[in-house]
This record gives structure tokens, C-alpha cells and sequence, in this order.
């Protein structure tokens, strides 16, 4: 029971922290610029790579991943939408919009960890409509939710550092990389950032 009054009160302190910054206006603009033109251009090779993998089931999918350069999780989220929702342009596209939306709430909500109400407006803008963060939502590849599980994770290391006695921050930090790395393994990148972020810490205290 404590645990869930833990979870409803940051659930608060985070929707009040929304509110303040202006979510709702951030999350409707990049849902525009996301949207225009989803469906525009024709499925290109790297798309056609994640529909191609997707079709497997999910053994036959861990299968032929071992033998590729990027990891199963995203095709498996594929296969499991696309059973949903079907596989039209609009759709197949629109499950990389989801995250991205995601994303830049998260952005919000880090950057209001750890600087000021107009910093964290200013930076859900700049995500919003930022070239390469829309057109990587766009595609029907793994970038935009390999992006959601990185911003996550980060929240989860900031909020342990502040709370260093909170260990569940180091959990959901481990389950959030952990379905990064089986994302993409740019994530090997993050880590080293977050590395380097804790050694500058330690070095300053």
C-alpha cells in the first residue's frame, strides 16, 4: 500500500509539474508536425527490413535477430501492433509517432527536474519540432522508442541521485536500459553519458 501511495503521489507531483509547463499545447504541435506527411513518401529499405522481421512469429523473430544488427524488441512490438491495428501506411508509421509523443513529455519532465519551468517549456518545444526527432518518427523504425526508453531511464538516474535512498529508481533505471539495449545498441552511448554524469558528480562533490 505504501508503494502505491508512492507511485499515486508522483503520478501527482508530475501531472501538477505538466500542467505548469504546458504539456497539453507541447503534445498537440508535435503531434501536428509528426502527423503531416506521415504517409507521404513509400516505404524505403529500412522500412521494409522491419516489416520483413516483423512477419515471424516471436521465436522465428529472436531467431533471424541473432543474425542481424539490431535487436528483436522493437520487431516484436511491430508484429504484436500490427496484430491490433493492422498494417496500413498510417498505422505502421504511427506506432513510431506513440513513443515520440511520449518522449517529449519526458524531456519535460527531466529538464523541470533539474532546471527551471521556462527551461523545460522551451525544451518540449525544441523537441517537438526538432528536424530530425520528427522524421525519426516518421519511420517504421526502432530510433523513437529507443529515444522514450533513454529519456525514461535518464529521469529514473536523475531522481536516484536526488533520492539516493529510493532504490526502485534504480530498477526501473535497469528495466528502462535493459529494453533499450534490446532496442538498439546506440544505447551503449547513453550509458557512457551516464557515466560520465556520475563521475562528474563525484569528482565535483
Amino acid at each position: 500500500m505504501a508503494a502505491v501511495g508512492q507511485v499515486n503521489s508522483m503520478g501527482q507531483r508530475w501531472l501538477r509539474s505538466a500542467r505548469e509547463c504546458g504539456l497539453l499545447p507541447i503534445l498537440i504541435l508535435a503531434a501536428v508536425v509528426r502527423l503531416y506527411g506521415l504517409t507521404d513518401s513509400a516505404i524505403w529499405c529500412d522500412e521494409g527490413s522491419s516489416l520483413l522481421l516483423s512477419q515471424y512469429s516471436p521465436a522465428l523473430t529472436w531467431f533471424h535477430t541473432a543474425h542481424d544488427v539490431h535487436p528483436p524488441l522493437y520487431y516484436l512490438l511491430l508484429h504484436g501492433w500490427m496484430s491490433l491495428f493492422g498494417n496500413s501506411l498510417f498505422s505502421i508509421r504511427f506506432m513510431s509517432v506513440v513513443p515520440a509523443l511520449g518522449t517529449v513529455a519526458l524531456v519535460i519532465w527531466l529538464v523541470r527536474l533539474i532546471a527551471t519551468r521556462r527551461a523545460a517549456v522551451l525544451a518540449g518545444v525544441l523537441v517537438a519540432l526538432l528536424p530530425i526527432a520528427v522524421r525519426y518518427s516518421q519511420e517504421v523504425r526502432m530510433y523513437s522508442l529507443m529515444g522514450f526508453w533513454l529519456v525514461g531511464a535518464t529521469i529514473a538516474l536523475v531522481l536516484w541521485v536526488k533520492h539516493p535512498q529510493r532504490h526502485r529508481y534504480l530498477v526501473i533505471y535497469a528495466v528502462l536500459m535493459t529494453a533499450s539495449f534490446y532496442t538498439h545498441y546506440f544505447t551503449a552511448l547513453c550509458v557512457m553519458s551516464h557515466w560520465a554524469y556520475l563521475l562528474v558528480l563525484r569528482l565535483s562533490g
